[in-house]
Formats: C-alpha cells, structure tokens, sequence
C-alpha cells in the first residue's frame, strides 16, 4: 500500500489530503501554515492543527508534499516543513515547493503556466525541462492583482477621492459595510494596525462586485496583472506559441474576474488555451507525492 499525504500552504487556509492507493481517506483544513503570511507563531500552531486533525501518522508515510505560499521568500520555511514532516515518513522523503507549483500537476499537465490568484498572486511555468516564475513576491513588495492588492487599490481610490473632496460613493458604502468600518477614517485605521495580507484580501469579492465604476477598473488592472505574470512566464521559458495557461487560486471562483483575467491572457498570449483549475490545488500536492514515492530506491 502507499501512502502520501499533500498539503496546500495558501496565504489564508492550508489544505492536506491523505491518500491510500489512490483513494483519499482523510481530509483536513485549518488557517494558513505560511510562514510568511501567518508569521513562525501562527504557522507553527496552523500545521499542527492541521495535523491533529488527522489519523496518527508517524513513520507510516511513503512520501509528502507540501506547497507553500511565500517559500521563495521565507528561507526559514522549507526547514520548519521539513523538521515537522520527515518524521511522518518512513523514508524521509518531503518534497517542498512553492503552492503556485502545484497547479499544472493538479490539472493534469507537465508543461504550461500556471496563475495564482487568492491572498497573493504568482505565476510559475515549465516547457521541457526549462522552469520559470514570475512574481511572489509578498504583499510588501508584490503579489500585483491578488485579493490583498484589489482591496488596498479600493481604499487608495477612496483616500484619494478624500483628498480632491469628491464623495466616496458606492465603492465606500460597499467596502465599509464589509469591512464593518464606520467611515473612512476607521478603515484607514484599522488597516494600518493590521496589515496582514489576510485581514483583507477577504473583502475583494465584495470590491469586485461593486457597483461603482472603480470597481470595474480595478478588475481590470488586476486581470492585466496577472496576464503580465503569465506573459512574464511564457517570454522566459521561451515556450512555443500555444503553450497551456491554467488558472487557479480563491479568486478564480470569482466569474467576474476569471473573465476579465482568461481575456487578458487570452489577448497577451493569443494561441494559448486558458482554463480555470478543475480540481482543488492539493491534488497537485497529492500528485508530486505520489511520484517522490515512486521514485524512492
């Protein structure tokens, strides 16, 4: 019997699938696990919650998996996976990427580019053996198009119109009330004591469906981002025209702007196929695994 069990770190949630033979048989969810999104403390509790939730593992497992938001970036993440996951296995064997990376396995594809857009925004690719990425860089420096960006681009526009002495208008009304901010002053406030990318991101499908026309400019700003990073992609991989673009991501539940971003690459990368992750990104996870196991001496 072989046993592997995946694991998709997000910037938000973290998601594990534990697999016997091919069959999932026990599934767990718990808040993100990311070291740079959750910070070391929040992390550490995340995983192990996350694990709690799940039969008793140790030493029974033939490989794992994980995919992590922000491994590039936080180069203390792979040893806390690795010091907390090796112990599952019987061979040691734990396969750390970044959680962009675990898309095309989990549509199915070996080669193509994937997106991500949730909490924050990546894309990743490979054609052949060549591998390429293009931002992940955080929400401090990056992640250009994600729910984080969407809604600090919503109360730039609202600071903004404060400034000139223009209304908020619809898109303040719809910000405040999810936000459950009395006024723009409160927002802004509450934003700077806590700036966590996952405190806010949460409110971008409520930006997204706005009616204000901010709203739709900002979905196509983002939708234009996240083609960038898949244009990014294809320029490094030097891929032939038609190279598959799978997107995935939180966001992409979102019909209005998986759209907005399937056009936008669409109209970048015109001979290319675009299509939203059929299956939940863990499965990639669950794949990679699956393949560290077979390749075990």
């Amino acid at each position: 019997m072989t046993r592997v069990l995946g694991l998709d770190i997000g910037a938000s949630t973290t998601r594990a699938q534990l697999v016997a033979d091919g069959v999932v048989v026990a599934e767990a969810r718990a808040r993100s696990a990311s070291m740079t999104a959750a910070g070391p403390d929040r992390a550490k509790a995340a995983l192990a919650d996350l694990l709690g939730q799940l039969p008793r593992l140790t030493g029974s497992l033939d490989a794992v998996c994980a995919g992590a938001a922000g491994v590039i970036t936080a180069t203390d993440t792979r040893e806390f996976l690795v010091s907390r996951l090796a112990p599952l296995t019987a061979s040691g064997r734990v396969v750390i990427v970044d959680d962009v990376s675990l898309v095309l396995p989990a549509a199915g594809l070996s080669d193509g580019i994937a997106v991500i857009c949730g909490t924050g925004s990546m894309a990743a690719g490979g054609w052949y053996g060549a591998v390429a990425r293009a931002g992940g860089w955080g929400y401090l420096l990056g992640d250009e198009g994600s729910g984080y960006w969407i809604v600090r681009t919503a109360i730039r526009e609202l600071l903004a119109r404060l400034d000139k002495g223009r209304p908020s208008s619809q898109l303040g009304s719809c910000l405040l009330d999810v936000a459950g901010a009395r006024d723009l002053t409160e927002l802004r406030g509450a934003f700077y004591r806590q700036p966590e990318p996952w405190n806010w991101a949460r409110y971008a499908p409520a930006v997204l469906d706005c009616p204000d026309p901010a709203a739709a400019d900002i979905t196509r700003q983002a939708a234009r981002a996240l083609a960038d990073l898949a244009t990014e992609v294809g320029r490094r991989l030097a891929a032939p025209d038609g190279i598959p673009v799978v997107l995935a991501g939180g966001l992409m539940e979102h019909k209005g702007l998986l759209a907005a971003t399937s056009a936008a690459v669409e109209a970048a990368l015109p001979a290319s196929t675009v299509q939203a992750l059929a299956d939940p990104p863990v499965a990639g996870a669950v794949r990679l695994a699956l393949a560290a196991a077979r390749d075990q001496p």
